[in-house]
């Protein structure tokens, strides 16, 4: 059987694995995976918003030394979003967006002292290695031992949602 040679986005070689914590409610102490206790590491995250916008956000992530996992909190970097663009660009709040990768913070920096294109920042991405869907959490409580916990459902986004448009008399 032939292997299939990922495709790469970012310059850099890939590295962390990422997930997104969908609950406001809950914070991540520990790693969804392994389950020892998470620290921190802030970096800058490529974000893609749809459809053309691009922004690298200087975010301060759970992470898992043991599975080398970033986890982010959903509410927080959308609240961060919605922040940004109500100022420069209001149409995109509420967009489909993408955390893609980290970017180097010299390269970062560079980017903040003037503004600079996505073609110039890509030699400087970190695509992630794995990339797991949004984390789910099962409900508290007891439960008879022949039955799973049901999932919780996430709560929709407070924020980083589109606006209705205004109408014309």
């Amino acid at each position: 059987m032939a292997k299939t040679k990922r495709r790469q986005f970012g310059g850099q070689k890939p590295k962390y694995s990422f997930i997104l914590n969908p609950y406001p409610d809950q914070r991540i102490s520990r790693c969804p995976i392994c389950e020892e206790k998470t620290g921190q590491r802030k970096l800058p995250l490529l974000i893609h918003i749809d459809p053309l916008n691009s922004i690298a956000l200087n975010y301060t992530c759970r992470y898992c030394k043991e599975c080398d996992l970033l986890i982010a909190h959903k509410h927080e970097i959308e609240h961060l979003l919605t922040k940004l663009f109500l100022q420069i660009e209001p149409e995109v709040i509420g967009n489909d967006y993408l955390v893609i990768g980290t970017v180097e913070k010299k390269a970062w920096r560079e980017g903040m002292k003037q503004s600079t294109t996505i073609g110039k920042i890509m030699p400087y991405v970190s695509d992630f290695t794995t990339y797991h869907s949004e984390l789910r959490l099962t409900q508290a409580g007891w439960f008879p031992a022949d039955q799973e916990p049901p999932i919780m459902e996430p709560p929709k986004s407070q924020e980083w949602v589109k606006s209705k448009p205004k109408h014309r008399r």
